[in-house]
This record gives C-alpha cells, structure tokens and sequence, in this order.
C-alpha cells in the first residue's frame, strides 16, 4: 500500500527532479509555482511517498468555515508509473490529510484517459469534477527520433504552410524575449482574448509576475510576433517531462488582417524550438471548453481553434479529468449553501 514517508513545508533538495522533469512532470509541480502560490495566501506542502515519488499540495483557509482546500496542482505525477499507482498516490494524500481537517481534496495529474485509473479513483472514494486548468484533452505533435524541419512542413495542411510563409513574407519575426519585457503587453493580448472569448483570466490576478518567475526558473519560454516592433502575440511554453507545452497564447485580433499568419508563426517557432531542444513532443494545448469536454464539432466556438491546431499535425490527446474526495461532508455542504447564497446575492446564476 503506498504511503507518505514525509510531509514537509519547505521543498527538499533535487524537488523539481521529481515532479517536473520525469514523464508526465508538469510546471505546476514545481518549486517555482509552490512560491508563487505561497506569495498570493496558499500554503505549500511537500509530500515524499514511499516509493520514491513526490507531490506537491497546496492548501487555504477558507473562512467562515473550518478547515482548508487542498489541490494537487497537475499531480500526483505518473512519472512512467502504471495508472493504478496514480491513484494509489492520491489516496495515500487523502489518508494524510484527513487527520488535519481539509473540506476537499482535488487532484488533477496530466495522464492520458483511462478506465483502470477512474476505478481505480472511485474504488478510493474520489469522484469526477470540473477541470480546475482550462482544458482538459490535448492537442499533441509527436517528435520521434528522426524528426526534422522539412518532415514537420510537410505534414501540416496546406493552409497551414500558407500561413506561416504569409507572415514571413510579410515581415513578422518572432524572437524569444527571454527577459520577459513584453510580458505585460501580453498579459493585456490575454485579457482582450478572455472578454472575447468569454472564459476568465485576469492579468492583474498575478500571470505576469508568474510569467516572470517562471521565466528566471528556467521553467518556460516565451516567443513573440512583432512587426516593426509593434507586438502582434505571444506564446509562452512550459519545459517540463521531456516535452514542450503551450501554456498561454494570445494575439492582437485587430491586428490580424494587416497581419496574417503571425500566431501560426509563433507556434511553428515553438515546434522548431521544442525540436532543436530535443523534446519527445510538443503539447499545443487543449481546446475543450467548460460545459463541453469534448472533441469540438463543426460550428461550435472552438472548433476554428481545433482546426488551427490539427493543421500542424498535431493529434487528439483524451485525457483524464479532474478528480475530488470530499473529507468533510458537513462543512462541504454549508460551503455550498453559503456559495449559492453569493451568488443569487450577485444576480449570477445559482447552480
């Protein structure tokens, strides 16, 4: 039965070795995201199990109420381990905190969708719930050894390659701007996309200073399009388990006329980039929505999205969801009623 070894407050030495490098490794396991959480009233907590795997788990106050939340931010990581010993971690997490009084638990590892793992998550008391990241499948483009740049140009659509020669010949660069000096007027390209696009993101909610931190750690890249200096977007890329994912994009959408092209540009940069990095693959990011975590359909809001990102060659990835253990009913349900309460007080719709 796996078991927690050690529960610590600060990360050991080599963390980042065990929850981001290995396969299935993500950013927000890391010590660079546990400090910035910690910075905005979240109290990291550092878990050792004892089969030589790690987690990291975040916990709140939440006030009125007694107790905390706890997440698991992108965990517990697979690391090349069999689904049932995911969920096995996750469990062992639960068993642990129990003790201290959390409301909830809520775990969400990036591993592809599986019916041993969801029995496996019920047989240990978690149910499904709505993602926490905003998506949960992926759109992948595997880089097998033998990869090269002519291969990848050739598999895209047509339109695609259209695309990115439009933006070139059009004099778009794309640069890294390892300095993060255009972070800011990115953060505002992302804002703009959310009001469009109808979802929440905020960049006065701490992403820039992320962005930034993340940047220093070594932990991501961030590309831009400029034309004539003016920025056209963005892409910011986590480096983590052997691979390269997309995190945040956004563009200039009054831009795109004058300037077409420029996003499939950034992202074929991050291909080329991930390639010469040497990653397994490049994760362009999800396109599934709340209410709708699914493939997209013809029509639907999302579907130009999907067509964007197949057009690289990228393919479909179904991937588990977002998973929670409720540890104390009582106070879960008072949580409920006082949430409902809000937000009929806000004119919002109670669900």
């Amino acid at each position: 039965m796996t078991a927690i070894r050690e529960m610590l407050d600060a990360p050991p030495a080599g963390w980042d070795a065990l929850t981001v490098d290995p396969p299935g490794g993500h950013v927000l396991q890391g010590t660079a995201w546990a400090a910035h959480r910690q910075r905005q009233g979240w109290r990291p907590r550092f878990a050792l199990f004892d089969d030589r795997r790690a987690a990291l788990v975040l916990t709140r106050a939440r006030p009125p109420l007694p107790g905390f939340l706890a997440y698991c931010p992108r965990g517990p990581i697979a690391a090349g381990d069999p689904p049932t010993l995911v969920a096995a971690r996750a469990a062992a997490l639960a068993q642990r905190l129990r003790a201290e009084g959390p409301i909830i638990l809520a775990v969400d590892p990036e591993l592809d969708a599986d019916p041993v793992y969801e029995a496996a998550m019920a047989a240990a008391g978690f149910r499904a719930t709505e993602e926490i990241q905003p998506s949960r499948h992926r759109l992948v483009l595997d880089l097998p050894p033998g990869t090269d740049e002519a291969g990848l140009l050739a598999a895209m659509s047509k339109s695609a390659r259209q695309r990115i020669h439009a933006a070139e010949s059009g004099g778009t660069i794309v640069r890294e701007d390892a300095a993060g000096g255009r972070l800011a007027a990115f953060g505002a390209q992302m804002d703009a996309t959310a009001r469009r696009k109808g979802f929440g993101f905020g960049s006065d909610r701490g992403f820039v200073d992320w962005w930034q931190r993340v940047l220093g750690a070594g932990r991501a890249r961030f590309l831009v399009a400029e034309h004539e200096g003016r920025l056209l977007g963005g892409l910011l890329v986590y480096l983590q388990g052997g691979h390269w994912a997309t995190a945040f994009s956004a563009d200039d959408a009054t831009l795109r006329r004058d300037h077409p092209g420029s996003m499939h540009l950034l992202r074929w940069a991050a291909i080329r980039g991930a390639l010469a990095a040497g990653a397994r693959f490049i994760d362009l990011g999800g396109v599934d929505v709340p209410g709708a975590r699914r493939r997209p359909q013809p029509g639907e809001p999302a579907w130009g999205m999907l067509e964007h990102k197949l057009g690289f060659g990228a393919r479909w990835v179904e991937s588990a969801g977002a998973h929670e253990i409720v540890l104390r009913p009582g106070v879960y349900r008072v949580g409920l009623a006082l949430r409902r309460l809000r937000r009929r007080a806000r004119g919002l719709p109670v669900r």
